[in-house]
């Protein structure tokens, strides 16, 4: 099966599978939001590329009414996204691919897209057409999966996935997604409580960064992160300096990055040249 193919039904059975009635009231948007030293949302018109079940593309939406927020994903993500949205009218659904989004060129006054690039085949092409659909002189924030090349434990949990999901990007969505509830209170308790732990504490708070999985918030808070990790079937990876050249080489000027704490992936965001 083709790994666009399989992200889409990977993804669409995540979606369609939680059952939540009612978008949550913050989302990646707002931790986004806060490392982000400029609004994100600005002008007329905005995209959610790869909105995913449409959180962000609400939150968005209904906190700037004059502003119109298009949501976009290739997944069945966006029927949630749609029910959700019933109640706003300056939000437009639209279910297709990053790698080739059917919009007109230079429309658009900002462009968002968290976690989405690194799960693609191609991110340059993706970041290419999301530069061209944007406005001369308009921004770009991405969130992007970081390296951690400099932070052995991290990495070496990186590479033990990798491995794991030669395997786990087999299994049936449903299977995974089992899987995922069942080992939740695990990871949990391996990783997330002793980082909750050691960052009470001034002298371990920066090794408590380090540890995988820091920030589980509740004993099946990470099934999602988990399925996400275990079942998507591309995931890259980038360096700093990787995030800044594919920025640069997609024509984006007054590039600046920083980290989400939390999940330590990359800030990054830029104006299109």
């Amino acid at each position: 099966m083709d790994k666009s193919i399989k992200t889409e039904k990977t993804y669409g059975f995540l979606w369609t599978r939680e059952s939540v009635l009612e978008p949550a009231e913050k989302w990646h948007f707002n931790s986004m939001q806060e490392v982000i030293d400029e609004p994100i949302v600005r002008g007329s018109i905005g995209i959610d590329v790869g909105s995913g079940c449409g959180f962000d593309s609400f939150i968005m939406a209904k906190n700037n009414p004059s502003v119109r927020i298009v949501s976009m994903d290739i997944s069945d993500g966006v029927f949630m996204a749609k029910n959700f949205s019933l109640a706003l009218d300056n939000i437009s659904i639209i279910k297709s691919s990053i790698m080739d989004i059917p919009l007109k060129d230079n429309i658009f006054d900002f462009a968002y897209s968290f976690g989405v690039l690194h799960h693609t085949v191609n991110p340059k092409k993706c970041l290419a057409e999301i530069t061209r659909i944007l406005k001369k002189g308009s921004p770009v924030f991405l969130y992007l999966y970081e390296a951690h090349s400099d932070n052995m434990f991290k990495y070496m949990g990186i590479k033990i996935v990798g491995l794991l999901r030669l395997i786990t990007v087999r299994l049936p969505p449903k299977i995974l997604y089992g899987l995922c509830w069942f080992f939740s209170p695990l990871v949990y308790l391996m990783f997330s409580l002793p980082a909750k732990i050691l960052r009470k504490f001034k002298i371990s708070r920066n090794f408590a960064g380090k540890i995988p999985f820091n920030f589980g918030k509740g004993i099946f808070s990470l099934r999602g992160d988990l399925y996400d990790r275990f079942g998507a079937p591309i995931e890259c990876r980038f360096t700093k300096d990787g995030v800044i050249d594919i920025l640069e080489e997609c024509g984006f000027l007054k590039i600046k990055i920083t980290r989400l704490e939390d999940t330590a992936g990359w800030v990054a965001w830029g104006y299109k040249g």
